[in-house]
């Protein structure tokens, strides 16, 4: 339906970019990215979409595909904890879910966590853990020669060394350091090195050197929004790749380690390194979760520490989340004079632990001890011996009422949440709407089509005002756009008509109200990827 012509912007030169095989097998639907939360597919799409589906990509930035979906307690965050998902690569944290299409995303600071050994729980909150000795790069096992990232304590711009540790401006010169597993730097380790440092960051007081630096500015969002502030200076450390040892080049940020391998192809010389399988091997957590209790798992504030705690001690991981979160309102540092953390274990129980208010340790701890209790006096008779061990008023029928509930809101074998996949459309100029055709006339079209039955069933005018148009979508679907390094949805809010669809798509591949050209930048540079549902 057309209510009136509309002005077109017309280019020189129309691009397509033919698809090649995949670098990486397709993820399943329960790991697809597309899949993902509308704010949380977007990002992906524009760090990973290349890599993804065009074989001479740059290498990951996320990665692949979605290893687990988490929920975990924030102070600051709405209702005292966040949704996160985890890539090979990083944590991407949805700080307000009902913002969650704005883009209110984080990548969180896990390489700063596993340096320093603390879990972030709020913005001034932290749990004392053990830091994560586990190698920077390559082989996580049967690498007894790589630095960790206990290692990095000793050069780290964190805590109280922080000031010791920064480094002098040494821009222009090479980097020849190397960095021994026990933390010892040695000067001139690598004197045929051919990589110059290319900037100095002043503010945490590090050199990056050339080949990071360029990957940092080919980015398609902003450098310190995916890395965080440099850390430590680059170093050449030796590692074990597939069980050969290799020279590597690293460099720790606050969310990302960055790697250097002169021996890989130039396209993935520069990686970004598996952070967030380290971060999650670190906290033992499982690489792929329990599809039986995957839901509560991931719904649940340190729902899958608990869980795994629970199966281990073969008590109901029901009964253990529901524990904690009326013991603790599952708070890792809650304590009273006779309990501590999570579960509020007796404290007799924690004697000689280093870190007890590591939620894994005290969910170790607590769920032999309720199993017990439970074998000993039966099910309410043990929850009450457990209760007034931890020094709690709580009764026992308030914690199995809390099992029930969570059963019927995370049930057995339920499926995570998901939205339909996403595939590419096409890449393209796109035409727009005459400005006159403002939001308020795209939203009585909208409207007008949802009337008489043209829209899709849950037909809604666009929470930003995004309207767009395309001939094989109907008014009230969406479709994800990429441009000029800004991602965004859009609503179908009109049709193309049957008589001018050939002419059409022999033009563009998007029509966009005059907003959305806009916040793409395509006044700038007209140049679009469109996504869209794949079924």
């Amino acid at each position: 339906m057309r209510a009136a012509p509309k002005q077109l912007l017309m280019l020189i030169i129309f691009v397509f970019f033919a698809s090649a095989t995949p670098v990486a097998a397709a993820p399943t639907r329960s790991d697809d990215p597309t899949t993902a939360i509308p704010a949380v597919t977007a990002l992906w799409v524009q760090l990973d979409g290349f890599a993804r589906y065009q074989g001479n990509g740059p290498s990951w930035t996320l990665g692949p595909a979605i290893r687990a979906i988490a929920t975990e307690p924030y102070q600051e965050a709405p209702g005292g904890a966040r949704l996160v998902y985890y890539f090979d690569k990083a944590r991407v944290e949805v700080n307000d879910p009902a913002s969650a299409d704005d883009g209110q995303l984080t990548l969180g600071l896990l390489v700063r966590d596993m340096i320093s050994g603390s879990l972030q729980v709020g913005d001034q909150r932290f749990v004392p853990v053990a830091p994560a000795d586990i190698p920077l790069a390559g082989d996580v096992t049967q690498n007894d020669i790589a630095p960790t990232y206990a290692s990095l304590r000793a050069v780290a711009t964190l805590g109280d060394a922080a000031a010791e540790h920064r480094a002098p401006d040494r821009t222009g010169q090479l980097v020849t350091a190397a960095l021994r597993r026990d933390g010892r730097v040695v000067p001139d380790a690598v004197p045929e090195s051919s990589v110059r440092i290319a900037v100095y960051e002043s503010t945490s007081g590090h050199n990056i050197p050339s080949v990071f630096w360029e990957a940092l500015q080919h980015l398609p969002l902003p450098w310190l929004a995916l890395t965080g502030y440099p850390l430590t200076e680059p170093y050449w450390v030796r590692t074990r790749v597939a069980g050969a040892e290799r020279l590597v080049l690293v460099q720790a940020f606050e969310r990302r380690v960055l790697t250097y391998d002169p021996a890989n192809p130039p396209a993935w010389q520069v990686e970004w390194g598996n952070v967030g399988l380290h971060y999650r091997l670190w906290r033992g957590l499982a690489a792929s979760p329990d599809p039986e209790v995957q839901a509560l798992a991931s719904g649940m504030p340190f729902g899958e520490v608990l869980v795994s705690a629970a199966r281990a001690a073969r008590v109901d991981p029901y009964l253990l989340v529901a524990l904690a979160t009326v013991l603790t309102q599952n708070d890792p540092l809650a304590a009273n004079s006779r309990g501590l953390g999570l579960l509020l274990v007796p404290r007799e129980r924690l004697t000689g632990e280093p870190y007890p208010l590591d939620p894994s340790v005290n969910a170790r701890r607590a769920a032999p001890l309720l199993a017990q209790a439970i074998a000993q006096a039966g099910l309410e008779g043990g929850l009450a011996h457990y209760l007034a061990a931890s020094g709690s008023n709580t009764r026992p029928e308030e914690v199995l009422r809390t099992a029930d509930y969570l059963r019927q809101r995370f049930p057995p074998g339920a499926p995570l949440p998901s939205g339909p996949a996403l595939t590419e459309i096409g890449r393209g100029h796109a035409a727009f709407y005459d400005p006159s055709y403002d939001v308020s006339w795209w939203e009585r079209t909208l409207a007008g089509y949802a009337s008489w039955g043209g829209a899709v069933a849950d037909a809604a005018p666009d929470p930003h005002g995004y309207y767009c148009v395309h001939p094989d979508f109907r008014p009230g679907q969406r479709l994800l756009l990429i441009a000029n390094g800004q991602a965004l949805w859009c609503t179908i809010g009109d049709t193309v008509a049957p008589g001018h669809v050939a002419a059409w798509r022999s033009r563009w591949i998007i029509e966009l109200s005059w907003p959305t050209f806009v916040a793409l930048g395509l006044d700038r540079n007209n140049e679009v990827i469109v996504w869209g549902p794949s079924e």
